[in-house]
């Protein structure tokens, strides 16, 4: 190796982890100590941006060491600043013993990065589709819709409501970008989750879908299925019919 490529080495694994890590010889502390913090705070504060939530429910000092952890054993993948969410969690899934205090904040960073993903999503949506008969004709779902399982209710995490065990049932949200370019969520139950996994799968038409679940749940009145597409279509989680063009 090369001497500048391992001085370069050796700088970069002290800036990492400065309590571990020796500091290069022959550099002056105060001019390590200013790369040490500008290096540090900038990838703090682009986690604080992607997480907010996350950031605001852990104590100070849990957030600034989880950071730490982050910075010092995780090689990330990508050289994207928009990319770091997804970085992030892939840490959180390989190290679980920086935050088994926590239980919920793999999902719940999962949430996170789900909103800014879909934010940021360059996908298109056609705005020249419209209701038109969506009883008889293939209704299309909002390329930039998601539906999301989780075992915690992560919509719901806030400062001094924080779960330490997860619910017997799981919470299924939809969270989706509407024609506005706002990225909102919908709680849905079981039946209206199954709904949408059938919707979204492929064009469907309305009778279709109401037909199809109700084989599944004969009880179900098929106006309480009709009332759920109509208000993803007021929502802009489902766009109109397929055209024909």
């Amino acid at each position: 190796m090369l001497g500048f490529e391992r001085a370069q080495r050796e700088l970069a694994a002290h800036l990492r982890d400065p309590a571990q890590t020796p500091a290069p010889e022959g550099i002056e502390d105060r001019r390590l100590q200013i790369y040490r913090d500008l290096l540090f705070n900038n990838v703090a504060g682009l986690l604080a941006n992607n997480f907010p939530v996350i950031k605001k429910i852990l104590p100070a000092d849990v957030w600034t060491g989880l950071v730490r952890a982050y910075y010092r054993k995780h090689a990330a993948h990508s050289p994207y600043f928009h990319q770091i969410a997804q970085e992030f969690m892939a840490f959180l899934s390989a190290h679980p013993e920086t935050w088994t205090d926590f239980p919920f904040l793999l999902e719940l960073a999962h949430y996170e990065w789900l909103e800014l993903a879909l934010d940021i999503d360059e996908t298109t949506i056609d705005s020249a589709l419209d209701r038109g008969d969506w009883m008889e004709n293939p209704i299309v779902a909002s390329p930039v819709a998601r539906l999301v399982g989780y075992q915690y209710a992560v919509h719901r995490i806030r400062p001094g409501a924080l779960p330490r065990q997860a619910p017997e049932q799981p919470s299924w949200l939809l969270v989706y970008r509407n024609r506005q370019d706002q990225v909102q969520f919908q709680e849905l139950a079981p039946l209206a989750a199954l709904l949408w996994q059938m919707l979204a799968e492929s064009p469907r038409s309305g009778r279709n879908l109401v037909d199809a679940l109700r084989q599944q749940v004969p009880a179900l009145a098929a106006s309480d299925v009709t009332k759920l597409i109509e208000n993803w279509f007021d929502r802009g989680a489902v766009l109109g019919i397929a055209s024909e063009r």
